[in-house]
């Protein structure tokens, strides 16, 4: 707008009347054209063209004060950059931003021009010649461009990468924020980056195959991906991991290319630990569970004779033994017996825990059914009644499932209160996305929520996860006969299938168990 000023200034100074002289200016100019009087800190002279962008009728401003048009929080912004113009020479000009009111109570950005139009006897400035320029719209693009630019770097630092920018005909490299972080420069000292000073950053095992990428994709057009180890300005080791694509002409000819190149050092590292420890978990798991599968197997045997000499000695010896002697037998007997069921559902829950995860699709009513056929005796001696709704079908291994649904049905008969005949109620729903966040399951994976519900004695909260232990009994054997190892089977089947398992209760007040089962496995 420079020129526009020397064009005004021969307009003033050619003496033409007012009216014809406002509508020159009102034609010519897309833009507020006022004159400032220094000595009286007024507006001298402003075009019609006020009322278009301000709102303010030319009769309201005219030779007026030109604080009245001037954003209340930039008065003090144009009082100062007032002062740099009456230093001014003849045909200097100079420029500033600022905010000028509206009559309808907003505000719109200007860029004001200006120069001095005359000077007194003194050679001071006497009056000053402005041009502002509606430059809201651009404002905002460049405020909206800025604040998507720090986004950008704060996205950069947070997922810890960069872009760039590989210019091939130049072979230099144009690199952001991001990257300079990365690598430990400052922008002020590697202002562009040749292709050959980056490879010399790249680790020697990996520049052949980086080349080759860069060099594929280049032939074929196309993107590549790529990860490799670099070095830092401070001599720090790092693995990156860099896709790009090749931009090309109107021709199809490359000009060049651009990326993202992310640090992946600490995603890397921690893998590997991960892996490590995995093998490491997994040994020591298959060596306590080769060891629980030997050990009752060889205590199968030795079991097999107390058991069978015992019997022996009952039926021979027992016209001669006393009632103590009787005593002290059965209770051998009945300890071989606790302890082969003992042995039993040891190896029970070792073959859980060596499951072969052979999935298929199983019908739940259909388990159900099957465990209640399983479980008829019991069933009918109880009077126990079991109700079931609509259960899903899920992908899992069906003898695990129905050893799972067997053992919780049986807990309900066996847990039973002695006034009351058992009701078992077993239901099923959808789980919510809610619910996926709230037990940290994969929200691209469906999963349906079982409940077993019983009338019996039930437990204290306390012991909701207890429960699920090896071995851990709330009660003596007298009372209720088992080894304590039924409920942890059940948690071990529900972790093979990638599910949760958990239960609620009060004394009294029966038992509710939750399993959470995915739709699918893979």
């Amino acid at each position: 707008m420079s020129e526009y000023i020397h064009y005004l200034k021969m307009l003033f100074d050619s003496g033409e009347n007012r009216d014809t002289f406002d509508e020159k200016i009102a034609d010519f100019f897309p833009a507020i054209i006022y004159v400032y009087d220094v000595s009286n800190k007024r507006l001298k002279f402003v075009n019609k063209r006020i009322s278009d962008f301000l709102g303010f009728s030319y009769d309201e401003i005219r030779e007026g004060d030109l604080s009245k048009i001037i954003f209340k929080d930039d008065l003090d912004l144009v009082q100062t950059e007032l002062q740099k113009f009456y230093a001014l020479q003849n045909n200097d000009s100079y420029s500033y931003k600022c905010r000028l009111n509206h009559k309808q109570g907003h505000w719109r950005y200007f860029r004001t021009l200006g120069s001095v139009l005359r000077r007194n006897e003194n050679g001071d400035a006497a009056s000053l010649l402005f041009i502002a320029e509606d430059i809201t719209e651009l404002q905002k693009s460049e405020e909206e461009t800025k604040a998507i630019r720090e986004l950008f770097d704060e996205t950069e630092e947070l997922l810890q990468l960069g872009s760039w920018t590989y210019t091939i005909s130049e072979k230099k490299m144009q690199w952001s924020k991001g990257i300079y972080k990365l690598f430990e420069f400052d922008r002020d000292e590697l202002p562009t980056v040749s292709y050959d000073f980056y490879m010399s950053l790249v680790s020697h095992d990996d520049v052949d195959g980086f080349e080759k990428a860069m060099q594929n994709a280049y032939d074929t057009k196309s993107e590549f991906e790529c990860e490799y180890q670099v070095k830092t300005k401070h001599d720090t080791s790092k693995i990156v991991s860099t896709k790009a694509k090749v931009v090309t002409d109107t021709n199809g000819t490359p000009l060049k290319m651009i990326g993202i190149t992310r640090d992946v050092t600490t995603v890397r590292n921690f893998e590997r630990d991960r892996e490590r420890s995995i093998r490491e978990l997994n040994r020591s798991n298959k060596e306590l569970e080769e060891f629980a599968y030997v050990a009752s197997h060889d205590l199968q045997e030795p079991l097999r004779k107390i058991s069978t000499f015992s019997e022996r000695l009952k039926g021979i010896l027992s016209s001669e033994l006393k009632a103590d002697g009787l005593l002290y037998l059965e209770r051998i007997m009945a300890s071989a017996e606790n302890m082969r069921i003992l042995i039993d559902n040891l190896l029970d829950f070792s073959r859980t825990t060596r499951s072969s995860h052979i999935y298929e699709q199983v019908n739940m009513n259909d388990v159900i059914a099957a465990v209640k056929s399983d479980l008829e005796l019991k069933i009918e001696e109880t009077n126990a009644k079991i109700i079931t709704y609509s259960l899903p079908q899920l992908e899992a291994v069906r003898s695990e499932i129905k050893q799972l649904f067997n053992n919780l049905i049986g807990n309900a008969i066996k847990f039973r209160k002695q006034t009351l005949n058992p009701v078992i109620k077993i239901n099923s729903v959808r789980i919510t996305k809610q619910d996926k966040e709230l037990y940290h399951l994969p929200a691209d994976k469906d999963f349906f929520k079982i409940q077993v519900q019983d009338n019996g004695i039930g437990f204290e909260e306390e012991y909701s996860e207890r429960i699920f232990q090896i071995f851990q009994r709330l009660h003596g054997k007298s009372e209720y006969p088992g080894s304590g190892i039924g409920l942890a089977i059940c948690k071990k089947i529900v972790d093979n299938h990638s599910g949760v398992m958990y239960a609620e209760s009060k004394p009294e007040a029966g038992a509710c168990f939750f399993i959470i089962l995915p739709e699918k496995q893979s």
